[in-house]
């Protein structure tokens, strides 16, 4: 029996320290990915007598890039990135005989990111700021308007050997509101990523 706890004892020692040091984040890296979307667009009108609401979702993919750098004390690592993606979320209406098309093309964000190490992953939290371009093209002409808010995340990254990792990530964002006179929108969305990257 004391030979046995002595054994175990042992390769316990010996496995601990290549756990936590099976994979070093530090630095900084570059990658694409590629998601897609659930944007989800609530409406409101209300000019005191009337006060009419509706809400559309529709799905859509995403394709984009990002960078970030880590750092690393033992098994947590902490870091900063930034990511800019092309969205193809758009939806038709008619109004008033006339066609109408609402959607959201370029956004990005910069977060910060807490994750935990062990083995060849590293599962992590993100959380920042994310902005995006909205538009309106009614008639003929297109209205463009910047919209930002929060955005929040959890993922993983999974290394492959030393430099390359895969990652797959779910994200919510909350871009805010927009006012026209009496008429207001708010968009949020919500996505999966999967990605590719390079450590340097």
């Amino acid at each position: 029996m004391k030979t046995f706890t002595l054994v175990t004892a042992s390769t316990l020692a010996l496995m601990l320290p290549a756990v936590a040091s099976a994979q070093n984040w530090s630095g900084p890296y570059v990658g694409a990915q590629v998601g897609q979307n659930r944007t989800e667009l609530e409406l409101r009108y209300d000019d005191g007598v009337t006060d009419e609401r509706t809400s559309d979702d529709f799905d859509n993919t995403a394709y984009g890039a990002f960078a970030g750098v880590n750092a690393q004390n033992g098994n947590w690592v902490m870091g900063a990135e930034i990511d800019l993606n092309y969205n193809d979320a758009n939806d038709r209406y008619t109004v008033l005989g006339e066609p109408l098309e609402v959607g959201i093309d370029y956004s990005g964000s910069v977060r910060g990111r807490v994750g935990y190490s062990f083995g060849n992953a590293l599962v992590y939290g993100a959380l920042g700021v994310a902005g995006t371009r909205a538009y309106i093209e009614y008639d003929g002409e297109k209205e463009t308007e910047t919209l930002a808010g929060v955005t929040g995340a959890v993922g993983m990254d999974y290394a492959f050997g030393e430099n390359l990792f895969g990652r797959a990530e779910y994200r919510y964002t909350d871009f805010g509101d927009t006012k026209d006179g009496n008429a207001r929108a708010d968009l949020t969305q919500q996505s999966v990523f999967l990605g590719l990257g390079y450590r340097f």
